[in-house]
């Protein structure tokens, strides 16, 4: 159910649209805008990227990082934290996904500024919170997000305000001033992001088929995804895209192979490598996967019988092999063969 007749903007609008354009155009220009990006791997085994990280989602790992505790501009990619509070709202029964959300005239003018990764939005019109968030997380639709805090929780400063408290609660340092991610104030590191996925998946692993649409109708047109990987990646299944000129080309991508699911975030890469940088990004992931396990044995568990008066000898996964399809052993055989393997001649 929804009223699509298009109004004409009163002058009220027009002054409150000019006034979005002029805030926000120093900072922002058109938005994960989708680029059919040359998805080969950048090469020589590097990155464009300005901070990167890859972390294993079932146990947190990281496996690569490179500058992922600086503090950087997510763009749209904060979009993530205000979806995850969304589905919060969801769980704790303040709305469903179809419940109906009507378009303030305000957010309306703004979803008219395509600059800014925006799908019209009819002033007036009514959408259910699934079409909503399909056109967020697919086309990533900054005035959607706008109407779904404002449908939700009575305002976006409201919305805003609970997505700091989302970061404060998982332990992520953050901070949010927008709930779209057009403000170059919004500072959140790659390791933050990577998290904050891996904790949203966790929560809510129904949010990858969301994420893993190669394309929704809104409207009666059709937008393809942003996410260039999902029609291209073995595995790939979300997450989000984002661009403003402080932040660079950003993505958060995921993927899982063999039951392993990789996680990886690059901010600042060059433009036309996000998705290449990723692409690397991930190869690296699922290829030092089981590398990274035995290391954190070694490093952990290891230390522990070595420096410790362990009486008891507890059995364990041996993961150095594979954690999906672990066998158990005792820690202290485990003990040896990690001893032998680390042995270099």
């Amino acid at each position: 159910m929804k009223y699509v007749a298009r109004k004409i903007l009163c002058p009220g609008l027009i002054v409150l649209l000019l006034s979005l354009i002029f805030v926000f155009m120093a900072s922002a220009e058109p938005a994960d805008t989708d680029l059919d990006e040359d998805l080969t791997p950048v090469a020589n085994e590097s990155i464009t990227s300005e901070s990167a990280i890859v972390i294993d989602f079932t146990t947190g790992l990281v496996i690569y990082e490179l500058n992922a505790d600086e503090q950087r501009v997510p763009a749209s990619m904060i979009k993530a934290v205000a979806v995850y509070v969304i589905f919060d709202a969801i769980r704790d029964g303040m709305v469903n996904l179809d419940s109906s959300i009507e378009i303030s005239n305000a957010t309306s003018a703004f979803s008219y500024v395509s600059a800014f990764s925006n799908v019209p939005m009819p002033p007036g019109s009514v959408y259910t919170l699934k079409e909503l968030l399909d056109i967020i997380l697919v086309r990533s639709a900054s005035a959607a997000i706008i109407s779904a805090g404002e449908g939700i929780f009575g305002s976006e400063d409201t919305l805003v305000l609970k997505m700091n408290e989302k970061l404060q609660q998982l332990g992520i340092t953050g901070k949010v001033y927008d709930s779209w991610g057009g403000s170059p104030n919004n500072r959140i590191s790659a390791k933050g992001i990577a998290e904050l996925t891996r904790a949203f998946i966790n929560d809510y692993p129904e949010i990858l088929e969301l994420t893993s649409q190669t394309s929704v109708i809104f409207d009666e047109e059709e937008y393809r995804t942003t996410n260039s990987l999902i029609r291209s990646y073995y595995g790939a299944d979300g997450f989000k895209t984002g661009f403003t000129r402080p932040a660079g080309w950003c993505f958060t991508g995921t993927a899982q192979r063999d039951g392993r699911r990789i996680i990886t975030v690059t901010m600042g890469s060059e433009r036309g490598f996000r998705f290449p940088d990723t692409v690397y990004l991930l190869d690296h992931g699922f290829e030092h996967y089981n590398f990274t396990i035995a290391n954190h044995i070694r490093n952990s568990v290891l230390l522990s019988v070595k420096e410790q008066n362990i009486q008891k000898t507890p059995l364990i996964p041996l993961m150095m092999y594979n954690i999906y399809e672990a066998e158990y052993i005792n820690i202290r055989d485990l003990a040896v063969i990690l001893n032998e393997t680390e042995k270099i001649d």
